[in-house]
């Protein structure tokens, strides 16, 4: 049986694998369809709010303002977002996003956190965190989900996510001046360098899929991610970068390995050369010598704490502690905090630093596994779906195919930064556990919009570069 062209699912937003090229699919059809994307962005004002409103919500960059603090600009963009969202619903919103699980286990998560208000330590201490913080994050999530209709929507999103990243690197480097004892206004060191191990890998992707003067400002980005991960003197930064120099030197089939040691070298020569007095002594430390660390044996050391933490989720295993009821327990309740008040010694209340631990503790076994599958299992249908994609496409395929290829690639890498990262801090709750599998939601839309591929599919044969996709005889 001859194969046929494929056709996309009509699905609303979704955009013809030829759409936008010239009559035989030369470069100058690239070009326009580059154009038009660039104008129909600049006569939206709802995508362009979104972008911001994302880059802030990373980057915090408003916080760093006290005059930008009264006015509370993200409040505003994301109140102007939404109702721009109601009275233009159906050119604006994707409700075919649901369909998708990461949605279904933001929504599954809220309604945990709920219950573990109920049932948890204090209801009103959880309650209060919910209305007053965690509504926000969650609505923001949502709201970025929903505004997802295409490709050139998942583009934007994974460059404004890397905008974000930079600009907090820009910030804490210039600034603020990032060290382990300082942190901004918002965010501590550890924090900072969270969000910018993770935005590391979505900057390389974009230096390797642009050229001319956006190259050389991503590669500019890069070195200042790379400072800013060594300034901060954090530890969890330090296996979250190795652990994503591990990942682009094993794990990017389609590059060449010598591009694959150019990346990592380059990383490694920027941390060489900025990192500050006894900064690599005290990363040999705590891999040669864990045990002689604080953390390790002492009762506020960060070992303790995940143990205990982890105690509290198998003493209320249905729904935890109640969200952000770790310190309460920690303060107040917790075996460590009697046997130091009856010596009157005051306790901290301090944060899990964890959060595996946090998401454990606070809301129950159902809450941890419902924030692993929503951020580690986020990475599990990108991987398939690169799996069927041809290796041609990251040389030799349309942009679009290309770009669809490496993202599969570098986001997965991406999220396992953020995980790496996210274990020295308490990030269950934080936006970047959203925004990630949010992409990553996007990315699988995409390659069902624009290239008929899901995770179900069958492998498709190669094909040659500007010509339309075609199914094999086996296609379903």
């Amino acid at each position: 049986m001859p194969a046929t062209p494929l056709r996309s699912p009509r699905i609303r937003g979704s955009v013809p694998p030829s759409a936008g090229r010239g009559p035989s699919g030369t470069a100058r059809g690239v070009v326009r369809q580059t154009q038009a994307k660039a104008t129909s962005l600049l006569r939206d004002p709802f995508r362009i709010g979104i972008l911001i409103l994302l880059v802030d919500t990373i980057s915090k960059t408003t916080g760093e303002i006290p005059a930008a603090q009264l006015i509370r600009p993200s409040l505003l963009i994301f109140c102007g977002c939404a109702f721009y969202a109601v009275l233009n619903f159906k050119k604006s919103v994707n409700l075919e996003v649901f369909h998708y699980r990461v949605p279904q286990l933001i929504l599954l998560q809220a309604a945990l956190a709920c219950g573990s208000a109920l049932f948890g330590i204090s209801m009103g201490h959880a309650a209060y965190y919910i209305l007053t913080n965690y509504w926000k994050t969650l609505a923001v999530a949502l709201l970025l989900i929903v505004s997802l209709r295409n490709l050139s929507d998942v583009r934007r999103m994974i460059w404004a996510t890397a905008l974000a990243g930079v600009l907090l690197s820009f910030i804490s480097v210039f600034i603020t001046h990032l060290s382990k004892q300082r942190g901004g206004a918002v965010y501590d060191a550890n924090d900072v360098s969270t969000i910018v191990v993770m935005t590391v890998p979505l900057t390389l992707f974009a230096a390797q899929t642009t050229k001319g003067i956006w190259r050389i400002l991503c590669i500019a980005g890069l070195v200042l991610c790379a400072e800013t991960i060594v300034i901060s003197g954090s530890r969890g930064a330090f296996f979250g970068i190795v652990a994503v120099g591990a990942a682009l030197l094993l794990f990017l089939p389609g590059i060449s390995p010598v591009k694959r040691v150019m990346y990592v070298g380059g990383i490694a020569a920027t941390l060489a050369i900025f990192a500050p007095e006894g900064y690599w002594e005290s990363m040999q430390s705590i891999v040669t010598n864990p045990t002689a660390d604080y953390n390790w044996d002492a009762g506020m050391g960060r070992r303790q704490i995940a143990k205990r933490g982890i105690g509290y989720m198998m003493d209320h295993p249905f729904f935890g502690l109640g969200i952000d009821n770790f310190s309460m327990q920690e303060g107040m309740y917790s075996d460590y905090a009697k046997e130091l008040m009856s010596r009157n010694i005051g306790v901290k209340w301090t944060a899990p630093h964890n959060s595996w631990v946090e998401a454990g503790a606070e809301t129950g076994i159902p809450g941890l596994l419902v924030w692993v599958a929503l951020v580690v299992g986020s990475t599990v249908p990108l991987i398939r779906l690169r799996r069927k994609m041809p290796a041609s496409w990251a040389r030799d395929g349309t942009p679009d195919q290309r770009f669809v290829y490496l993202a599969t690639l570098y986001v997965p890498i991406s999220i396992l930064g953020f995980v790496v990262c996210a274990t020295f801090v308490s990030f269950a709750w934080s936006d970047q556990s959203y925004v990630l599998p949010a992409i990553a939601m996007g990315i699988q839309m995409a390659c069902v919009q624009q290239f008929g591929l899901t995770v179900g599919t069958p492998a498709r044969r190669p094909v040659a570069r500007g010509r339309r996709a075609t199914l094999g005889p086996n296609a379903v």
